[in-house]
């Protein structure tokens, strides 16, 4: 990577998380399964509605695969309602947990093995789901992860077209970032929620504007 990039990238360490955020994080992580609905619940929300669904959802749930498998509907998603959609959230909650279960599947096995079509077949398991599942084992260096955020910042840039599927704009992000650690992958992702926001984005302080159509037509505005 590019030195004064990773050096413009370094201030939006800041917003990186505090230790008891981190540490309870590195818990969900270390249980598939957890990751899992905590990757489920952060779809189409922000990271503060996340953890109070996540917070509300393990006070009043075993999270496992017998417990949520068999959930009432209508409790689950009343008692996930903070992070959006909880109706939504609430039947893919249970349908992969009834999926999980009643193949006998082991949601370590396939990622380890990085079986990322097989955890494509589980209902609510799309590829930002599987690629964090599959990075919490393998890294972003191999499977980066691509949420609205990071798409944004690709097609401003001009990586890729306004069309560009989620595997394109994979590959384009990590060929940009020269195959990027966790660390970087992060920050690059700070970068794009704090700054390379999707209204008023702060195209005056950003390096990569001269690179950016975007950017370029608001610091000329």
């Amino acid at each position: 990577m590019n030195p004064e990039f990773f050096s413009f990238l370094q201030q939006f360490r800041k917003y990186w998380w505090d230790s008891q955020r981190e540490e309870e994080f590195r818990e969900v992580e270390a249980d598939p399964f957890k990751l899992l609905i905590f990757t489920i619940l952060s779809q189409n929300t922000s990271s503060e509605n996340t953890w109070r669904a996540w917070t509300s959802l393990r006070s009043k749930f075993n999270v496992s695969t017998e417990s949520l498998a068999g959930a009432n509907p209508e409790k689950l998603a009343e008692t996930i309602k903070s992070g959006g959609l909880p109706r939504v959230k609430a039947r893919r909650i249970i349908e992969a947990s009834r999926y999980l279960l009643n193949n006998g599947i082991k949601l370590v096995d396939l990622i380890d093995k990085g079986a990322k079509q097989e955890l494509l077949k589980i209902p609510g398991v799309g590829h930002k789901t599987a690629d964090v599942l599959l990075s919490s084992k393998h890294g972003q260096s191999e499977h980066f992860i691509v949420d609205t955020h990071m798409e944004r910042v690709a097609k401003r840039l001009g990586l890729v077209d306004e069309k560009a599927g989620y595997d394109e704009i994979q590959k384009a992000l990590v060929r940009f970032l020269d195959h990027p650690d966790d660390e970087i992958a992060t920050l690059f992702w700070f970068f794009a929620r704090h700054m390379c926001t999707a209204r008023n984005p702060r195209c005056w302080e950003c390096m990569l504007k001269k690179d950016c159509k975007f950017g370029s037509d608001k610091v000329s505005d």
